[in-house]
């Protein structure tokens, strides 16, 4: 998540405007790198949220207190002695660093003089939380940091605080012709960009090309070839967006190149992205939660379903092996008249043959006649050979019984994982993929999780057939689990038609007829066809061809997986997804 100095100027004047003068209400840890400070004031923000996540590192003004973790933690049981009942008195960001200080009064219900800071320090993995005294001495931090990780600076209990290394930067607003001239002596070749993010706080990637852009210079043209005039309009650039930023206002949700997926927040709107996609939105705290819920979601959303796909990439691997089995076994079985033959004609043929024979070509003892070749086994004698022949004859014969059905069964599952390969692809939200999780779980293909994943909403998802209609009006059905599926089948008329891509993968979509399919406009069924095309795996090609025939040629076997299903007397249509 973009967090940088411009995000935290604009974030610590929302803050100041609503909180200061507040009260502590109470204070809340969900996890051991997140903290919620709730706020005594009504209205639309109920708390301050400070993460020192290295991933989602931010401090804004929430609407609602996130929930509490299983057991108190370090930091929640200092802050509640300490911050409970005191009041926000000040909020600074520190030199445009990514440091914000928030100073508090009648600490411990002391009184006015009893103060306390917290420094938040939003830096990546270098991020901390930590509470100071009025002689700035550590009481508690976020991150204990010892001097065997960091010899400059410590925060442990007792110590007195070290704040970062300024490394002789200075703070945007502090830039003018003079001071940019006299830090460029001697730059020669470094790049406009290298150079400012060594001399300037706040520099983020984001900034510089903002910066850059509204001084009309290019961040990655050496110093020495910069225009004779470049000073002043930089050092106006440098000024212009921390105080654009600093000041209430509207802030901008820029999307992706593509335009569909919100990508990250600013207090400014970008001179350097004029054709990105934007727009204006009244607080930035509200947009930074918003995001973060987004990012949050889909993180949860990538991990449950690589577990869900490695689990069944392990299933399809063994699935394969398992077919492969038993295509050979249905070949070795239907070798086992080759062995009755072989077994015959031996006996028949006993009296003629020598002992510690390899091999004996004799004349075939049934209707086929001719001759055979029959290998056998030295160390053995004729007759033994010859049970041995019948003995793989049984052995094959009850093979032969069970293989075909035994292999039907195999491949069977292997369409069954590849559509909820599919399915796991296509889903659009966490539900569907929990969905998914427990058919695959009760199918036996995943283990339960070890920790149960706290249900999205508060009621459990009824699973029932999802709905959409035609442009003429007709219903159309369709599934996106095996189990949806199942319900879809289970919904159909005889007289509906029943679409699924031909040959792959895919969902089932049903078209309510009303009794009269043949009545059915063509452009219902082309819609209900694209549908089914868009949901299987075959989704990406521009060329779909679609299989379509009333629902009572749809039969489910008997004890079949979720969502299988075999049908008969089928049309086939062709869509073209590439119109779409």
């Amino acid at each position: 998540m973009l967090m940088d100095s411009t995000m935290l100027a604009r974030l610590t004047a929302e803050i100041a405007d609503w909180a200061v003068g507040v009260p502590i209400r109470s204070v809340v840890q969900p996890r051991h790198d997140l903290l919620a400070l709730e706020l005594g004031r009504s209205g639309d923000w109920s708390c301050l949220l400070i993460d020192w996540s290295a991933e989602f590192c931010r401090m804004h003004l929430a609407r609602e207190m996130p929930a509490p973790a299983l057991k108190d933690l370090r930091m929640r049981s200092v802050l509640r002695r300490h911050l409970i009942g005191a009041r926000l008195a000040e909020v600074t960001q520190v030199n445009y660093d990514r440091v914000v200080r928030l100073r508090f009064t009648n600490c411990e219900r002391l009184g006015p003089q009893a103060q306390r800071t917290l420094i938040a320090e939003l830096m990546g993995r270098h991020s901390n939380l930590v509470l100071l005294d009025e002689a700035g001495t550590i009481i508690e931090a976020g991150k204990h940091v010892t001097d065997r990780v960091n010899r400059y600076r410590q925060t442990m209990p007792g110590l007195a605080y070290v704040p970062p290394p300024e490394f002789n930067r200075l703070p945007p607003a502090d830039a003018d012709a003079e001071a940019l001239s006299h830090r460029a002596e001697g730059a020669g070749e470094k790049q406009l960009g290298n150079w400012l993010r060594a001399n300037f706080h706040g520099c983020s990637d984001l900034f510089l090309r903002e910066v850059c852009a509204r001084a009309e210079l290019e961040a990655d043209r050496p110093m020495s070839a910069l225009p004779s005039s470049w000073q002043e309009p930089l050092a106006a650039a440098l000024r212009q967006v921390p105080e654009q930023a600093a000041a209430l206002g509207n802030s901008y949700l820029y999307y992706d190149e593509s335009g569909e997926r919100p990508e990250f927040v600013y207090p400014v709107e970008l001179v350097s992205l004029p054709e990105r996609r934007h727009e204006v939105i009244a607080a930035l705290s509200g947009a930074l939660e918003e995001l973060e819920m987004r990012l949050v979601t889909q993180r949860n959303m990538d991990d449950l379903s690589n577990r869900l796909l490695s689990a069944l990439r392990d299933a399809t691997a063994k699935a394969e092996r398992v077919v492969e089995h038993r295509e050979e076994a249905l070949r070795r079985s239907k070798e086992g008249e080759l062995h009755r033959r072989r077994g015959e004609t031996l006996m028949a043929h006993l009296h003629e043959l020598r002992p510690r024979q390899d091999e004996v070509t004799l004349p075939a003892y049934d209707a086929e006649g001719g001759e055979l070749t029959i290998p056998l086994d030295s160390t053995a004698s004729p007759l033994e050979n010859a049970q041995r022949y019948f003995k793989r004859y049984r052995k094959t014969s009850r093979l032969k019984r069970v293989a075909a059905r035994l292999l039907a069964a195999a491949r069977h599952n292997l369409r069954y994982l590849a559509q909820a390969q599919t399915q796991i692809e296509l889903a659009e939200n966490e539900d569907d993929l929990r969905q998914i999780e427990q058919e695959l779980v009760a199918e036996g293909y995943l283990k339960p999780a070890k920790t149960a994943a706290r249900p999205t909403s508060k009621t459990p998802r009824r699973i029932a057939a999802r709905r959409t209609e035609s442009r003429d009006g007709y219903a159309i059905l369709y599934g996106k689990s095996g189990t949806e599926n199942d319900v879809v089948l289970r919904a159909a008329q005889p007289d509906d038609w029943w679409f699924h891509v031909k040959g792959a993968p895919g969902a089932h979509v049903l078209l309510r007829t009303n009794s009269r399919p043949e009545q059915t406009p063509e452009t219902s069924i082309e819609e209900a066809a694209r549908l089914a095309a868009a949901l299987s795996s075959r989704r990406r090609e521009a060329k779909v061809e679609v299989d379509y025939t009333l629902a009572k040629n749809v039969t489910k076997p008997r004890g079949g997986r979720p969502g299988l299903a075999y049908y008969t007397g089928a049309r086939t249509i062709v869509v073209d997804l590439s119109e779409s």
